[in-house]
């Protein structure tokens, strides 16, 4: 199978999920079978061949669901779940038995949820992670390009391409990720002109920052509210986020929202959680909210995730501007 076919079965997947969600919910069986052999095949694992899967592989005092083998030899242990089981409270667990029996690669998933950890790096749990995206709710072709680190020749070669931090540039056609409880109503504030001081400039027109590049200090909303805060890329994430709950836009009901090209969230409500069961590494609660923001991003991620906040709300990013000084 193709790059293509990947899309194919992944988008076929989305679709089995979202129909038949209370039947996978309480069925590993099901969610093993319908849900997670599908994809092993489509990324050229066949389940049904021996000598590329094992089944219930003995390790660590318990069983791995699955095996997946390379010349005869283990390359990487698949711990399944049920459909919505949170993955957090067995990730020990499977990366135990991948560490017992000396394989470098563990993925854990609930047929919605996958992640793929390298088993023996020195470095926290949370910066293992050479893969992790979420059937539901990333979009299909960025999910293709999380999956292929379990694509069968890439892992197979003992060194796979890690690409939890890849990031695409989106399509000039693409239309913008929309979660099931995005915000339906255009936005109601009086909308600034441009600022024309070169003091100034939009949201929209800052990419390639790092933590090299100069930060901002202020931050001007299309109603004219502005912000001062320590210079930080994190600050103009969290000032956003705080000027849409104020104004009533980012609410609890819409305030689950994963990263552009991650499917992490970076705001969330009731609990700071992300799809894969973790908790947020650092994470702020809004005053007078039970919303709330993880804010261990890159510069550049900040400003992404600022800008899709605001496209979430439905308020043009074009219209918000930074200052340098």
């Amino acid at each position: 199978m193709g790059l293509d076919d990947l899309q194919a079965t992944i988008e076929k997947l989305k679709d089995k999920i979202e129909t038949y969600r209370p039947y996978f919910s309480g069925n590993e069986t099901a969610t093993r079978q319908v849900l997670i052999d599908p994809l092993l095949l489509a990324l050229g694992w066949d389940v049904s061949d021996p000598d590329q899967v094992a089944l219930e592989y003995a390790a660590g005092g318990g069983r791995a669901d699955y095996a997946l083998k390379s010349n005869d030899k283990p390359v990487a242990i698949i711990e399944a779940k049920n459909l919505d089981i949170p993955l957090q409270d067995y990730i020990m667990q499977a990366l135990n038995y991948a560490n017992s029996r000396g394989i470098k690669y563990m993925t854990i998933t609930n047929g919605d949820n996958w992640v793929m950890y390298d088993v023996f790096s020195p470095m926290p749990i949370e910066e293992r992670i050479l893969m992790e995206f979420k059937i539901t709710r990333t979009p299909a072709h960025k999910s293709v390009l999380q999956a292929v680190c379990m694509w069968r020749s890439n892992l197979a070669s003992e060194n796979p391409m890690p690409t939890r931090d890849l990031v695409l540039q989106p399509d000039a056609t693409e239309q913008p990720f929309e979660s099931d409880d995005r915000v339906d109503s255009p936005i109601s504030s009086p909308v600034a002109e441009p600022d024309t001081d070169p003091g100034w400039t939009s949201l929209t027109n800052l990419s390639d920052m790092d933590k090299n590049s100069p930060k901002p200090k202020c931050i001007k909303f299309p109603d004219g509210c502005t912000e001062q805060f320590r210079a930080s890329s994190v600050g103009v994430l969290r000032e956003t986020a705080k000027w849409l709950i104020t104004n009533g836009k980012l609410k609890s009901e819409n305030a689950q929202v994963s990263h552009p090209g991650d499917p992490r969230y970076y705001i969330s409500n009731i609990e700071p959680r992300h799809p894969s069961g973790r908790d947020f590494w650092k994470q702020e609660k809004f005053r007078g909210s039970d919303i709330y923001i993880e804010t261990e991003w890159t510069a550049q991620d900040c400003i992404d995730g600022a800008k899709a906040l605001l496209e979430h709300c439905r308020v043009d990013p074009d219209t918000v501007q930074v200052s340098f000084e």
